[in-house]
């Protein structure tokens, strides 16, 4: 339950982060380039992305956090079994192979700018991947039930 509930927290801080970009506030940049340079880090990007892509991009980290707690046993669903083991599965794999693909020889994408390259490095990439092995656990767990 401690995972399920850590999981669902830091996702929900960070849909939460997303939303608020999403009315254009730049914080915890200073302005909305500084913002971009730090959080997207693509070369070719002269704009934030749009206010409905980056509430699509919020709701869809809520609801991994929703499906963290209904993994972890905090609420259920009248669903079967095998979507909540196959939504794990998914998590799983978005978070990993997100984090894991900024330590990869060739990135996946296009190099990324400063200060976002370090940042990934440092913050975005392990939070990932402690996201996924967070997922796996919860994986095991519903194996376990």
């Amino acid at each position: 339950m401690l995972v399920s509930v850590t999981v669902a927290t830091v996702l929900f801080a960070v849909s939460l982060l997303h939303f608020l970009w999403a009315t254009g506030s730049p914080w915890p940049c200073a302005d909305q380039q500084s913002l971009l340079r730090s959080v997207v880090g693509h070369p070719d990007l002269e704009r934030f992305p749009s206010p409905l892509l980056t509430v699509l991009a919020a709701t869809a980290i809520g609801f991994a956090g929703l499906f963290a707690l209904w993994a972890g046993g905090i609420f259920s669903l009248p669903l079967p079994d095998w979507i909540r083991t196959a939504g794990i599965y998914v998590l799983i794999g978005i978070f990993l192979l997100r984090g894991l693909s900024t330590y990869t020889p060739k990135r996946i994408w296009t190099a990324p700018i400063e200060p976002f390259a370090t940042l990934d490095r440092r913050y975005f990439a392990p939070l990932c991947i402690a996201l996924g092995c967070g997922f796996v656990w919860l994986l095991i767990a519903n194996l376990a039930i």
